[in-house]
């Protein structure tokens, strides 16, 4: 598929993981097109170590059919994916459905620099963590083949029979993501004087990242 459709982002792809189902989702964001620093930003975020990757979301849901699967019902609400994902693992693209740039998130971790900072998409926040408490805790930028998300969406899904024996985890995604740690991610927002719960577009506006330009064609 990769080598001979060209791949957009809102673009819909399934990948077979049986005779005749699929699991399903969708492109995000493309991080080689999209990306564009700003004229203040320095090298502390994330995006950079992100180039030709995708930020895929999956959905709920194991079928021979898209129109059977929800949308709103996520099963990875974001991930990074290096380009070659589509063609290793032989994804479809089925579909294309406009992103509403409001509701994309982005992975959230910690990174060491000159300071230790929150991570994610475009933001990179100081927060007061030594180095020791930084290695400790063990969650920084990483992606996989996208092995991880395609596993994970199945477990998600209630298809465990479709996971390979050891490939099952208690946890995904657990030292990649702050998101998959609610009670230290608290931890962290309360360091950085944020509100957990608002969206990554208003807090990233807030600190002078408008998600919205990268998606202005």
């Amino acid at each position: 598929m990769a080598k001979t459709k060209k791949i957009n982002t809102g673009d819909v792809f399934s990948v077979k993981v049986s005779e005749n189902e699929f699991i399903y989702g969708r492109i995000l964001f493309d991080v080689t097109k999209q990306y564009i620093k700003t004229s203040f930003e320095n090298d502390n975020n994330y995006l950079s170590f992100f180039n030709k990757c995708y930020l895929i979301e999956t959905f709920i849901g194991v079928s021979a059919s898209f129109a059977n699967i929800d949308m709103k019902r996520k099963a990875v609400i974001s991930v990074f994916v290096p380009d070659f994902f589509f063609s290793e693992y032989e994804a479809n693209i089925i579909d294309n459905i406009e992103i509403d740039v409001k509701e994309v998130s982005f992975p959230e971790t910690l990174s060491s620099a000159d300071k230790r900072y929150f991570s994610a998409g475009e933001l990179y926040l100081p927060v007061d963590l030594s180095d020791d408490e930084c290695y400790k805790i063990k969650i920084y930028p990483s992606f996989g083949s996208g092995f991880q998300a395609i596993t994970a969406t199945l477990d998600y899904s209630g298809r465990t029979d479709l996971i390979e024996e050891g490939d099952r985890q208690e946890a995904y995604f657990k030292y990649s993501d702050l998101r998959n740690n609610p009670e230290l991610r608290r931890e962290i927002y309360a360091m950085i004087g944020e509100d957990p719960n608002q969206s990554y577009y208003e807090l990233a506006l807030k600190h002078g990242f408008d998600l919205a330009r990268l998606y202005e064609h």
